[in-house]
C-alpha cells in the first residue's frame, strides 16, 4: 500500500514529446502517446501492435526519438519481404566463407541497429524457427552471425 501511495503521489513533468506525424489529440490518442512517453524513458524492448496502416512504424520512431537513443540508427526491417533462405544472415549478418556467395563478411541489420532501435514490421511472417532463434536475442542481447 504504500509502494502505491508513494507511486501515486509522484508528479509527472510534462515533456514536449516529438510527435513526427502522428496527429489527434483524442483521450484515446491521448493515451497511446502516454505510453509512449514511458516506452521512450526506458531501454525495455516494445511489441506494438495494430492492424495494418494504424501507425506502428510511425510511434516505433517517435518512440525512438524520444529515448536516449535517439542519436542513432533507427532500423527498420520488412519480415515479410525478407527471403526464406537468406532471413537468418540480413539479420544476425555472416562472416566469409559461411555458406556459398558468402565472399565476404557482412554485417546484419540487428548489428546495425546496434545502440539505435530495431523495427521488425511483420514479425509474425518469419517462421516459428526464426522466431525462436530471434526470442533469444531479445533475451539475452547478444547473437552470433551465421
Amino acid at each position: 500500500m504504500k509502494y502505491r501511495e508513494d507511486k501515486a503521489a509522484q508528479t509527472t513533468v510534462a515533456v514536449a514529446l516529438k510527435r513526427n506525424d502522428i496527429i489527434g489529440d483524442s483521450p484515446l490518442m491521448k493515451a497511446c502517446l502516454d505510453l509512449l512517453a514511458q516506452a521512450s524513458s526506458c531501454m525495455a524492448n516494445v511489441l506494438i501492435t495494430g492492424e495494418t496502416g494504424t501507425g506502428k512504424e510511425l510511434f516505433a520512431h517517435a518512440i525512438h526519438e524520444n529515448s536516449l537513443r535517439c542519436g542513432n540508427r533507427f532500423v527498420v526491417v520488412d519480415c515479410a519481404a525478407l527471403p526464406e533462405n537468406l532471413v537468418e544472415s540480413a539479420l544476425f549478418g555472416h562472416v566469409k566463407g559461411a555458406f556459398t556467395g558468402a565472399v565476404r563478411d557482412r554485417e546484419g541489420l540487428i548489428k546495425q541497429a546496434d545502440g539505435g532501435a530495431l523495427f521488425l514490421d511483420e514479425v509474425g511472417e518469419l517462421s516459428l524457427s526464426m522466431q525462436k532463434r530471434f526470442l533469444r536475442v531479445l533475451q539475452e542481447r547478444r547473437f552470433r552471425p551465421v
